[in-house]
């Protein structure tokens, strides 16, 4: 979906099993970037997801969800975690609650 954050148009995905997803999502849940934790979960991987922003570390506490920072043989992984009814913004490489998604952004276009 499209929606309008700080002026700029972004890429973005409420995450859900029944949720439409956009090419980018099924290109990062067929190579690794997205991978469902139980029936209510993502596992986000953002260097597969969004190989410009590999490197980055970065920790985000937006409500319930949570980043987690790997450090193993000298690499680093970003990982976060997105529940049901959150909102992955591809874009700015974050995760949001739905309800400061309603806040913060506003959609322009659902596919």
């Amino acid at each position: 979906m499209k929606a309008i954050y700080k002026g700029k148009e972004v890429d973005v995905w409420q995450v859900g099993r029944n949720s439409f997803q956009p090419n980018w999502v099924k290109h990062a849940f067929s190579h690794g970037g997205l991978c469902w934790i139980g029936s209510d979960k993502v596992k986000i991987y953002w260097p597969a997801i969004n190989p410009s922003k590999k490197g980055i570390i970065r920790t985000i506490l937006n409500g319930i969800s949570a980043s987690f920072v790997g450090i193993s043989g000298g690499g680093v992984a970003v990982y976060d975690i997105g529940f049901e009814g959150d909102v992955i913004d591809f874009t700015n490489s974050k995760v949001v609650t739905a309800e400061k998604f309603a806040k913060k952004y506003r959609v322009v276009s659902e596919e």
